[in-house]
Parts: structure tokens; sequence; C-alpha cells
């Protein structure tokens, strides 16, 4: 049990560092660990994560609103004869992979530490608006690569505006690593406990790049890097209740971040879950939980990423959101073994973005436990 209780942090931290950078840090089921019922060994567990998450839906603030209108309302703005070639690209759709790897040792009965390695996949498309002859971005010459010509902007735009769909390279690369303490403050019983009180405490180190630069020598958006180049200190809390057999988990995390060696800031991020679990039979779990999460504003101190007059991403002020999801989920164990599968779905239920944002639309999870 003491295992699984440290492979549940994994799944809460390492919802991201691509994942710190936005959105994403939607902390994961304690219930995943707490009320498992496999046989779990007393010193050493293993656990392997993979995480889809898929990004298309544009948002200002809390409404949707088209690609081709947030380029429309940006275009207005422009002189109808520019002195100078105008361009402004925002995604379309962002794909982001994760795998992790974790290792939790028990030092105690009530003292864990735990490790997290993630390697991030990232993709992204985009589609530009330019205008003005030879308006083709420096930006985006050798970065990304011209997909296909769109018609030009409708009449409230002007006649020589020319759109084009773009892909960027595929970002990849390993994550920023997390190591984290537990420590149990509560329980009324050492295994199989119904009540549970954790308190954990780690930090988030700089270990994943956060300076990869398109072929014109441009910093890739700060959100699509790998790393973030900070050390950020990690609070937890979590309560569990089970009622046999249903289970009850509250989570609370806590991610401070600071100033990256680039000179950015990620808002800091709250997370807090309500997980619910029903053990259907000894080997097969299904669960629900609501997922809150808050980030704050981020801040380029140096303005190294920052690019507002040219994409909608390298703009701080489109940083920043408020969201509810709702992720049911189930548990297999696998039988006569310390493994189980675990498998969930996350869909957001309400989304207030600070700006304009493309927001989280999906994320599928599927994760390997083992205890040693």
């Amino acid at each position: 049990m003491r295992i699984l209780v440290t492979i549940f942090l994994f799944l809460i931290f390492m919802n991201g560092i691509v994942y710190a950078h936005g959105e994403c840090c939607l902390s994961r089921s304690l219930a995943e660990a707490t009320i498992s019922g496999v046989t779990i060994a007393p010193n050493f567990g293993l656990s392997l994560q993979y995480e889809y998450t898929n990004m298309m839906t544009i948002k200002d603030g809390s409404h949707k609103i088209s690609h081709n209108s947030v380029l429309d309302n940006v275009a207005a703005e422009w002189p109808e004869m520019p002195e100078e070639a105008k361009s402004f690209s925002i995604p379309t759709r962002m794909i982001m992979q994760k795998y992790t790897l974790l290792g939790a040792y028990a030092a105690t009965e009530r003292l864990q530490f735990m490790a997290t390695v993630p390697y991030v996949i990232n993709d992204m498309n985009m589609r530009m608006v330019t205008r003005g002859a030879g308006s083709h971005h420096h930006h985006y010459k050798a970065s990304l690569v011209p997909q296909m010509y769109f018609r030009t902007f409708a009449s409230t735009a002007s006649e020589s505006d020319m759109r084009m769909d773009m892909k960027m390279d595929t970002v990849e690369g390993l994550g920023d690593m997390t190591l984290m303490g537990l420590y149990t403050l509560f329980t009324d019983k050492p295994t199989l406990p119904t009540k549970k009180f954790i308190l954990g405490l780690g930090i988030k180190t700089p270990t994943g790049e956060n300076d990869k630069k398109f072929a014109s020598g441009d910093l890739v958006h700060a959100a699509m890097q790998p790393g973030t180049g900070s050390w950020d200190p990690l609070f937890l809390a979590t309560y569990l209740h089970a009622f046999h057999p249903l289970v009850f988990q509250t989570t609370l995390l806590y991610h401070m971040t600071t100033e990256g060696d680039e000179g950015y800031e990620f808002g800091d991020k709250i997370s807090f879950d309500l997980i619910a679990r029903y053990e259907i039979t000894n080997h097969v779990n299904p669960g629900l939980e609501l997922n809150l999460f808050y980030a704050g504003q981020d801040t380029d101190h140096d303005d190294k990423y920052s690019r507002p007059d040219e994409s909608l991403l390298d703009n701080t002020d489109n940083t920043g959101i408020t969201s509810l999801s709702v992720s049911p989920s189930i548990q297999i164990k696998i039988p006569k073994t310390g493994g189980s599968i675990d498998l969930k779905f996350q869909k957001p239920i309400y989304q207030n973005a600070r700006g304009i944002q493309q927001v989280v639309d999906w994320r599928a999870m599927a994760s390997i436990v083992w205890a040693f």
C-alpha cells in the first residue's frame, strides 16, 4: 500500500511539465494507489504512464471563438497598406504526449520517497495570416512547413491578405524531473486503511531543455519547450475515507513556480480533486473524478519568448486559466501479482481562459504500476 501511495503522486505531477505550462497540471487520483487490493511489496515500486492530450478549441475567456475569427480580428487592426509586411499566427491543433517513469521507495511505514522522469513529445499545427508582398514570417521560414494556401480574407479584411496552414517541427526531449517525500500523518490501520491523511513536499527540477530554437535562431514557444528551467516547490495534502466497497478521496496540490534560467516564469498552479471509486470485484475498480484547476498568469521577465504582435502563443496576456474537468477511470488488477493497469479519460466541462487561448479538448491516460 505504501508503494501505491507514492505512485499516486507520480500521476499528479507528471501531468505536466508541458502541463506546468498551462491548463494541464491536473492532479491524478490517489484512489488509484490507496484503495488497491493488489499485494504490494514493502520496499520498491515502479510505474510507467502514457498521456495523450488533444487541444483544438480556442477560447476568449469562457467563450469559444473560431480560428479564422481570431485572425480576422487581428488583421482588422492593421493598416490597409502597411509600410512593412504584417503577419500573425495562431495554433490550430496541439498534440502533447508524455511518457513518465516513476520509482518509489518506502523508507518506513509512514515515510516514502519518489522520483519521476518524464519524456515529452509536442506537435503543433498553425495558421498564419499575412498582409503585404513578400510577408512570409521570418520566425517560421525554416521551422514550419507550409501545407496549403487558403482563400483570401472575408470582406472585413484586405484583399491582399493570405492565409496558410503550417506544421511546427516536433519538439521532444527529457522533461523536468520531480523529487518528493510523503509522510502519512494519520491512518487508522497500516494496510487497507479506511481513513488516511498524507502530506507531501517536493521539488520540480530543471532537467528538461527550455532553450530549443527554430532554425531561424528564435526560441520555440515557451509552452512547447520540454522543460521550464526553474526549480519549483510542490506541496500536497490528501485525505482518504473508505466506506467499502466505495472509497472517497480529496487531493490538494500547490505548485509554486519560479523564474527559469531563460527569464520565463509560468504562473503558480493549484489543483483540487474529488475522487470516488467503487470496488466491483477484487480485480476491477471503476472510478469518477472532478478535477478543479487554476493557473496564474505567466511572466516573461527578459522578453525572450514574447512576440505579441506576431503570435497568439507568444503573449503572456494570453496565459492563466481556471478549469473544471470530469474524469471516468477504471483500474484492472493483474491476478496473483503486484501489478495493475489504470485507464482514464479526462474531459473539461468548464474553462475560463485569461485572454485568448487554445485549451484542452480531451486527455487520455494509461499507466501500469508494479510493486516488487
